[in-house]
């Protein structure tokens, strides 16, 4: 035998016992590639060597050398998990039987690697969070992980040996077999799906599928990985949505200039022509056109309101005001089956807020009141002023005490159920179709109304309707407003001198013409260039400019920083019609000029009463502030 096994193997070692002692000390402390065993063993037969064997090294071949084992014995042994027997009177075999042994014992080792490997490999892709769905060639499932499970709802005893393809409706199910065939064709296939979670919600994906090959290169399944970007896709709609917006609001923006451009000469001649028309009807045509220019500037005041979104610095605000702009926009656009129902105390306290912001929560409100309304209804607006006591305080969910102005939009519409109170202020949240809701209305009228330092009350009946109450907290400082349809007193000047400069010759003579009935002297400039010199020839006289902001050449922002270095003592008065671009900001640095600032378009009396003041006012203005 060492004849035998030395002659293939010339380094190998081999150890020989005799006993069962020395044979378990073996097996404890030494691990053999292969055991060659007598079925006679002295103290102990072949079959308790086998079992020592299988107890304590169950991977190394066991192989029985004997002479005395028969058919029988030796099946019954290889049974017991003996590799081969070989009969000392063919020892011959010895060597083939230990080389196929040892060979199975390498395969079954590679085995063991290979399937632990593949349970590791199996483990990984079931904790992984993408979904990944293996399919055999004709797309029915083979395996589905647990991400799968949770991104499309169905667990892996649902869907394995079903076709992958046919849990979806189309058509999702034919965008499916489309990339089978694609992956089919070119090995592989990528893209966005849009798949349904097994209770209905949709599911958009980052899919890949792959043919999977044998070592041959043959195709034996095909791999699915979808990554979930739902989130991502929303967000980039919303992103889309407010890029939209914000290009919607350059292009008003851009356009708003020539529309306040020509309704400023209307807003101007209308209280002129007063003095000339005695008529009733021809007054009655005077205060239509006077009004439509009115209600076209708010129109225009309110687009760029609506693009600009939640911004806008708090100022002293009368609530109103912004009602009466927004019920032109919601009579121009809501559904005629909405009937609008107004309500408005005559003397609302002032608020310091965004004029902007309040205008958004508003309409936001009414936009939910409208949908709620789908078969037409009562939209009402109302608005008065409260003093909370403790005990009315208590009863609004993060009410307080003092004094505040309620705004009430109120509808008789669907109402909301209780399952959705709860959700209603998150964002992103909406009961909506896909695509016609963002879920950010309500987070926004929250987040305003709380950065206002206000709060919100909801009452709401199924069927009956629903009432927002927006609480907002009064201005600290006390200021009196006039009373809606008082005329302010016209100012007259005493033959100072003004220069107007503007491009556009149909607000430049009007204005001039304005200012000379009421009696200032006036020169006009066209331009920057003829402006500076108008005021090089004049500037001992010249008590007060005032230029529009955006003109060609020699611009408003540049003009007034020319005339300051001539005459630092100069008032300027800074006119606009757009909000493209702001105001300039001085006063960063001590050489910047000081100004005031008068929106397009504007009435004779806020015109006059600026320059009044203005001409009035001690020689140090504060920066940009009339």
């Amino acid at each position: 035998m060492r004849s035998l096994v030395g002659g293939e193997w010339p380094d190998c070692e081999i150890k020989v016992v005799s006993t069962r002692f020395a044979y378990t000390g073996q097996l404890q402390l030494v691990r053999y590639d292969v055991i060659l065993s007598d079925f006679n063993c002295g103290d102990f037969n072949g079959m308790i060597a086998l079992r020592l064997a299988r107890e304590r090294a169950p991977d190394t071949p066991f192989i029985f050398l004997s002479d005395v084992i028969g058919e029988d014995t030796g099946i019954e042994a290889m049974r017991a998990g003996a590799h081969d027997y070989v009969l000392k009177d063919r020892m011959k075999r010895l060597v083939p039987s230990i080389q196929g042994a040892l060979r199975e014992s390498e395969e079954r080792k590679n085995r063991v690697i290979a399937e632990r490997r593949l349970r590791d490999l199996a483990e990984m892709v079931n904790q992984a969070r993408e979904a990944i769905i293996i399919t055999d060639l004709e797309g029915c499932v083979i395996s589905w992980n647990a991400g799968a499970e949770r991104l499309l709802g169905w667990q892996s005893h649902e869907v394995l040996g079903r076709s992958y393809e046919q849990l979806f409706k189309p058509p999702v199910e034919e965008q499916l077999r489309a990339a089978r065939l694609d992956a089919g064709a070119k090995g592989e296939w990528s893209g966005e799906l849009r798949l349904h979670h097994k209770q209905g919600g949709a599911v958009v994906v980052e899919s890949r599928q792959t043919i999977v090959r044998d070592e041959a290169g043959r195709p034996t399944a095909r791999l699915n990985s979808h990554s979930d970007i739902t989130d991502r896709k929303r967000l980039e709609e919303h992103f889309l949505r407010a890029q939209r917006i914000e290009n919607v609001g350059l292009l008003a923006a851009g356009i708003a200039h020539d529309l306040n451009n020509v309704l400023a000469p209307m807003l101007m001649a209308a209280p002129m022509l007063r003095e000339w028309v005695k008529e009733p009807a021809g007054l009655e045509i005077l205060e239509m056109l006077e009004k439509s220019a009115e209600r076209g500037s708010g129109l225009v005041r309110q687009i760029l309101g609506f693009t600009r979104g939640t911004s806008g610095e708090p100022q002293l605000v009368q609530v109103r005001d912004v009602i009466r702009d927004l019920v032109v926009v919601i009579s121009s656009t809501f559904p005629k089956i909405v009937r609008l129902e107004e309500d408005i105390a005559p003397d609302l306290w002032l608020v310091k807020a965004s004029p902007i912001q309040v205008h958004q929560v508003l309409l936001n409100l009414c936009v939910n009141a409208r949908d709620a309304m789908p078969h037409g209804g009562i939209l009402r607006l109302r608005a008065k002023n409260c003093d909370l006591s403790p005990a009315s305080a208590a009863a609004i969910p993060g009410g307080r005490t003092g004094a505040f102005v309620v705004l009430h939009v109120e509808d008789t519409g669907t109402g909301i159920p209780a399952s959705v109170l709860s959700h209603m202020w998150e964002p992103f949240y909406t009961t909506k179709e896909s695509g016609k809701g963002t879920g950010l209305g309500l987070s926004t009228v929250r987040g305003i109304t709380k950065s206002h330092g206000g709060f919100i009350d909801v009452i709401t009946h199924t069927g009956q309707g629903t009432s927002f109450r927006v609480y907002l907290p009064v201005a600290p400082s006390v200021v009196k407003t006039p009373a809606p349809g008082t005329t302010p007193r016209l100012a007259r000047g005493h033959s100072e001198l003004i220069l107007v400069v503007d491009d556009e010759a149909d607000i430049r003579d009007m204005t001039a013409a304005m200012l000379t009935r009421q009696g200032y002297r006036v020169i006009a400039a066209s331009g920057g260039s003829e402006a500076i010199e108008l005021f090089h020839q004049h500037q001992g006289e010249i008590r007060l400019v005032i230029s529009d902001l955006h003109m060609p050449g020699i611009d408003g922002s540049m003009l007034i920083r020319v005339l300051h270095r001539i005459n630092p003592a100069v008032k300027i008065l800074m006119m606009s019609g757009s909000s493209a671009s702001p105001f300039p900001q001085p006063g960063s640095s001590p050489d910047d000029p000081e100004f005031a600032t008068l929106p397009k378009p504007f009435k004779l009396g806020t015109l006059l009463q600026q320059v009044e003041e203005m001409l009035h006012q001690p020689q140090t203005m504060s920066a940009g502030v009339p």
